[in-house]
């Protein structure tokens, strides 16, 4: 629910019902100090018994109300924390006209919102796309931090096992230092790391053949593929 912000509700939430505990506190206060007033024999006003039960009644319902709108704010707070989506790449396939030969267009989009364009000739029934990607604790990605990654190969993939053992296969690096030393870290210990709940490879392919545009997403649990919808 991206038109939402959760943070007005657990602003507003934690205010209100940080109010009305103290509301609370301060007529129980008064309450005892009656009680105390008229136990030593001072005198004192006797409060009113309707007045202050509906008092008492609304302090409960403003907690209630708002105590409601902060469970509302870290709801979709969670929400929004796991299921989230990140574009990071768009693939565009163009046959060749040659069996199981297609150009590939693959736009990698960048943090700062630029976007790099390379084209690639892809032998295969499928195409494929490699990364690494580090999941962080879910408290982390609760609070807003999502999950890291880099795309480091595009390949062809084929359908059956043994079109795979022999035939041509194409793969193309995406990055210069493949083996670069921080990633090859982070696989090793990785998991020792406090912040850090996993390392790994992911792939996403999808099929190849025909015109197709595909929008490419990093989750919670690694990369998505969504077929581009033309409207």
């Amino acid at each position: 629910m991206p038109q939402i912000n959760p943070d007005y509700f657990i602003y507003i939430g934690a205010v209100g019902v940080f109010l009305g505990l103290l509301f609370l506190i301060i007529f129980f206060y008064r309450r005892i100090r009656w009680v105390t007033r008229t136990l030593s024999k001072r005198k004192t006003t006797s409060p009113r018994l309707l007045a202050s039960l509906r008092n008492l009644m609304l302090i409960f319902v403003w907690i209630a109300v708002l105590g409601m709108a902060l469970f509302m704010g870290f709801f979709f707070r969670a929400y929004q924390a796991f299921t989230y989506e990140e574009p990071v790449a768009e693939i565009i396939v163009k046959p060749t006209g040659e069996p199981n030969i297609n150009l590939i267009t693959l736009v990698q989009l960048l943090s700062d919102d630029s976007r790099i364009e390379h084209k690639y000739l892809i032998k295969g029934d499928q195409w494929m796309l490699e990364g690494d990607v580090i999941k962080w604790k879910n408290w982390l990605n609760f609070l807003g931090l999502h999950t890291r990654y880099r795309l480091t190969r595009l390949r062809g993939r084929y359908i059956q096992t043994e079109d795979e053992k022999r035939k041509e296969k194409t793969i193309h690096p995406l990055v210069k230092d493949e083996d670069h030393p921080f990633w090859r870290y982070l696989y090793k210990y990785g998991y020792r790391m406090p912040l850090v709940s996993t390392v790994y490879g992911n792939a996403a392919f999808q099929t190849a053949g025909e015109d197709e545009h595909f929008l490419i997403y990093v989750s919670t649990s690694g990369f998505v593929v969504r077929k581009k919808v033309e409207k």
